[in-house]
Formats: structure tokens, sequence, C-alpha cells
């Protein structure tokens, strides 16, 4: 075959591969985000690039003969470009670096390797000879049907064994260096193996249970990570729930106390009231029956009403976030007023990407308000029509450069500061559903998070 007629072969051949690599990425690390028409281009002109580039270093590899040099060399060569093509992609289309990009470029070159080898099963030992016609639809036919059958598998069979929900959970345990390197010398180590098992096994050229044992041996790695990292997380819900019902007692306790002076001063004021009565002044009694109820409900009625509030979030994690927020706009005579419309029980955003956001938005407000006499904030939550809508709202007393809010570096404060919206805007970036929105109204500033759910 002439170089046109390789070059031609692989790039079809390469395409499949990008195709398999694309779907197996969103299988791990969730759909792409889509930010913009710029961004969709850019993922489209990295995927064309990456089939080009690949498939001419590989025809260059098959022409020069590399593919036979020994101990695979040509081979573990042509990975490593496959690789590190893969870490561009995934650094394209979710902004992804480092040990992430490396796991993911590595274990989609297991999976590949895997359903490559299974398709193989059916041809051991086969060595086509492109020369020949017959044996030449026999190679397009393994390569352009078969093949594509065999990945199909292998990606239905990770979606049954959800390595998708392992690898996020893993990805969240912060892999240690020990096992990138190893994710890193996944080439050079499966060829090992492979020469290996030939030598025991007296096989010249194929094998399938070095790309068996390789993805198994990731699959592994992942799922003890998850467990390790699902382990970490019970813990800390159990802190939350311990933290909850801390923050509980103490407020039962408070509002115990209050009860006790309210009916220590109840009966002086009834002997005040009863007086009034029969002398038969009605309007001095109603005004002290007034007196009365707002002195109830300045003492324990907002204390009550609060805690109803907070009884209809049933996430532990948000619920935990407000407990300690509200306890520092207390400590700091912050006024605050909660109100949570419906039972709130989770959105599409992950526990810890939401808690951040909306401490982040907490965080600012108190930052405004505080140590100002007129001060208020206001946090609603509303679960309604499939979307889920957080507001936060504080009274302002500066004015906000609007085109610059959530760019790093900005703030009303002064220097050193606008860091926290910055990584506001940069967590929602990764999610599709959510859409933050930003405004002023009537003297208020306004942040409000909208999240679609069963997106």
């Amino acid at each position: 075959m002439t170089f046109f007629e390789v070059l031609c072969s692989n790039l079809f051949s390469f395409s499949m591969t990008v195709l398999f690599f694309t779907g197996v990425a969103i299988l791990l690390l969730g759909p792409v985000p889509y930010r913009d028409k710029t961004h969709g281009y850019m993922v489209m002109g990295a995927l064309l690039a990456y089939i080009v580039l690949v498939a001419f270093a590989s025809t260059v590899f098959y022409k020069a003969g590399m593919y036979s040099w020994p101990y695979g060399g040509g081979e573990i060569l042509i990975q490593y470009t496959q690789i590190f093509g893969s870490m561009l992609l995934i650094r394209v289309m979710y902004e992804k670096t480092g040990g992430t990009g490396l796991a993911v470029a590595v274990f989609l070159l297991a999976a590949y390797d895997f359903g490559w080898n299974l398709e193989e099963i059916f041809a051991p030992d086969k060595v086509y000879h492109l020369d020949n016609l017959a044996e030449r639809w026999e190679y397009l036919f393994h390569e352009w049907v078969a093949t594509p059958l065999a990945l199909v598998f292998t990606a239905w069979l990770l979606c049954r064994l959800e390595v998708g929900k392992l690898y996020r959970q893993w990805e969240r345990k912060k892999p240690g260096a020990a096992v990138l390197v190893f994710l890193g010398l996944y080439p050079i180590l499966s060829q090992a193996l492979q020469e290996l098992v030939e030598r025991f096994e007296k096989m010249e050229d194929f094998n399938p249970v070095t790309a068996i044992i390789f993805l198994l041996v990731i699959y592994l790695i992942f799922m003890h990570g998850a467990r390790e990292e699902m382990h970490r997380e019970q813990i800390e819900a159990q802190q939350v729930s311990l933290q909850q019902q801390a923050v509980y007692i103490e407020n039962l306790e408070g509002l115990q106390r209050e009860v006790r002076r309210f009916r220590h001063d109840f009966k002086n004021m009834m002997a005040g009231m009863y007086v009034q009565a029969r002398e038969g002044d009605l309007e001095a009694v109603q005004s002290y029956i007034q007196e009365m109820v707002t002195d109830f409900d300045m003492q324990m009625g907002s204390q009550i009403r609060l805690m109803n509030q907070l009884a209809n979030i049933h996430m532990a994690e948000v619920k935990g976030l407000f407990l300690e927020k509200l306890k520092q706009m207390q400590k700091q005579r912050i006024s605050c007023e909660l109100e949570v419309l419906k039972p709130f029980r989770g959105t599409a955003l992950r526990g810890t990407d939401l808690c951040r956001c909306l401490g982040i938005l907490l965080d600012n407000a108190m930052e405004e308000v505080r140590e100002k006499e007129e001060g208020k904030i206001h946090i609603m939550i509303s679960s309604q029509d499939g979307c889920t809508t957080f507001r936060v709202k504080n009274t302002l007393f500066s004015s906000p450069d609007f085109p610059r809010i959530g760019t790093l570096g900005y703030s009303t404060k002064g220097e050193g500061r606008g860091i926290g919206l910055a990584n506001y805007k940069k967590i929602l970036e990764r999610y599709e559903q959510a859409l933050p929105l930003t405004a002023v109204q009537n003297g208020y500033f306004v942040q409000e998070l909208k999240v679609r759910e069963g997106s």
C-alpha cells in the first residue's frame, strides 16, 4: 500500500478511536461543558487535529518499519503520542490538567486496548498482507466492523460497572504521585507484561491477557480510591450531623431560657393588665396585649421561625452551612431572615460545590452589612417546576461595577480581595444546568442561583 492509502485507512481507524475516547471521557467526567461557540470550535478543532496528527505519525511509523522494533518500541512511542494528545483534548474539553488529564488519558487507552484485544480474539496471531486483495478486505472488515462493535461493547460494559461514578469519587480523593507514576508507565509496563506472557505462553504476536489485567488493575485503583473517598465523606457527614445537633441543642437551650424569662415576667404583665381591665380601659388593654405580643416575638418568635425554616432543609451539608453562618450572624448582631418555601432535599450540583457557592454568597453579604445598623440579609430557597432557586439579598452600602463583578481581584472592599466571586463563577462553569444572576433591586444587592433539576 502507498503512504496515502495507509494514511487514509489510519484516518478512518483513528476517527473511530477518537469517537470511543470521547464517549468514555464523557462517561468519566460528564457532559462537555458548553461555554460559547468559540469553545465549541476549539473542541472540534482539537479533535480533528488529534486524528490527523496521530494518523500521520502512525503511518510514518508503519512505512519506516518502526513497529518491528524490538520490545515493541514503536508501539510504546505511538501510545505515548496518543496519551499526550488525549491529555490536550481533556484540557480543551474540560480544562482538566495534570494528574486528572493523565489518569483519564491512560484509562482511555487501556479501555481501547481492551476493546481492540477483545476483537482480536476472533483472529489471533493473524498477520495481514495488505498487498493481497483478499487479506486487505479481511483487514478492513476487522478494522471497520468488528472493532467498532467490540468498542461499543466495552463502553457498555464500563457504563454497567459505573466506572464514571467510581472515577469521579477517586478524583475527589486527590490521587497520590505513586499512582500517577504507575499510570504514566502504562505503555512500558503493558509492553513488558506482554513480552513476559508471550514468552511463557509461547505465543508470538497476540495475547489478550495483558489488556484485561491492566484494565482490571486501573478499575481496582479507582474502586479503592472511591471507597476511601466515600468513607471520608461519611465521616464528614457524621461530623456535620454532630455539629447540627450541638447547634440545635444550643438553640433549644436558648429558647428555654427565654421562655423562663417570659414566664417570670408574664405574671407581672398580667397583673398590670388586670388593673386596666378592671378600670374598663379597653384601649389600654389592647395596647398592653400588643406590647406583650411584640415582646414575645422579639424574644422567642423569630428564633422559633428560624428553627422551623431550618427544619425544611433536608440536605445535611447545606443545613450545616446555614447553621454555622446564622450563628456567626447572631454573634455579629446582623439581622437575617431565612425563608425555605418548600422542603429542600438536594440539587443537581455536587454537595461540596453547592456549599462552596452558597458560602461565598453568604460571606459577601455578611461583609457588606457588618457593623451597619440598617444592614439586613434575606435568604430564600425555593424548589418548584423542576428548578431550585437560591437567593441571597443584602442591603447595599457601596456602588459595585457590574461588568467587573466576578473578575479575579475586583472588590468594593479594597485591594487583596475579590477572590470569592471569581471562584464562584469558576465552579458554576462546570454545570450547564446552573444559572447565576446578579442584580440591584430597591437598594439591595441580589445574588441568585438557579439550578435546573434532572438535567
